[in-house]
């Protein structure tokens, strides 16, 4: 009876190494693809989003019913330096708000200072409504068109008007509470590309967030407290753009 023979037959070191290496390349080369997939959808979503350029109010579009002197107090500037801090303050808000649909940038200064005494507003009406709207009869479509194509954008808001109330905030659901509060009113329109007015509207509310104790005392009239008002703001003209055209 014949033995049976066994053979061994030993892996190579390198066959190992060729094995581990393609191993790890593959794993990158899959990471890699993953990277640029997600890039790529990214992209996509940054590019399908509408551009809008945002034009805040003038000094003389800015109202308040509370003494600048007290809002000075409370935000720790001067009189002079109230508008500044308001306008600075909504323009980031605006510029660091995050939708999927829709972003927004400030005007560029040096753009539309050609056209600065140009822009106007006026007492009109959309779908039925009064409010003050952007006059740009002194700007023509080709300019206007150009104005937007040199932001990139699909459309311009503009701020028309900026009023302060007083009102009053009832901390803890008190009477004996109750505080001197403001509320924060917009009129504003929106233009497309074509200078078409899309959208516009006035006496637009935008609350802030439910104070604590500490903040109720500065009558939401600290810039530090208007990220929230600024937000919801935005959140209305969103949703205002997003509705279907009739």
């Amino acid at each position: 009876m014949k033995s049976e023979s066994f053979r061994v037959e030993t892996i190579s070191p390198l066959r190992t190494w060729n094995a581990s290496f393609l191993l790890k390349n593959f794993k990158e080369l899959l990471v890699l693809l993953l990277l640029i997939q997600t890039s790529l959808v990214v992209f996509a979503q940054e590019s399908n989003k509408k551009r809008v350029v945002v034009v805040p109010c003038s000094r003389f579009e800015f109202t308040s019913e509370f003494e600048l002197s007290e809002i000075a107090q409370k935000n720790e500037v001067t009189v002079s330096e109230i508008f500044l801090i308001y306008q600075k303050k909504m323009l980031n808000t605006f510029e660091e708000y995050s939708d999927e649909n829709f972003e927004f940038v400030p005007i560029k200064y040096a753009l539309i200072k050609p056209y600065k005494k140009a822009l106007k507003t006026q007492i009109g009406k959309f779908n039925g409504k009064r409010y003050n709207q952007a006059n740009l009869a002194g700007i023509s479509e080709t300019e206007f068109t150009q104005l937007l194509e040199a932001h990139q954008a699909d459309f311009m808001v503009f701020v028309t008007w900026y009023d302060i109330q007083k009102e009053s905030y009832t901390k803890d659901g008190r009477a004996s509470k109750r505080v001197p509060y403001a509320g924060h009113y917009f009129d504003y329109d929106v233009l497309n590309l074509f200078k078409q007015r899309v959208v516009g509207e006035g006496r637009v509310k935008a609350k802030g967030l439910v104070p604590n104790d500490e903040q109720a005392k500065y009558s939401l009239l600290r810039t530090k407290e208007l990220t929230g008002v600024y937000n919801n703001f935005i959140a209305h003209i969103i949703a205002q753009l997003s509705k279907p055209i009739e």
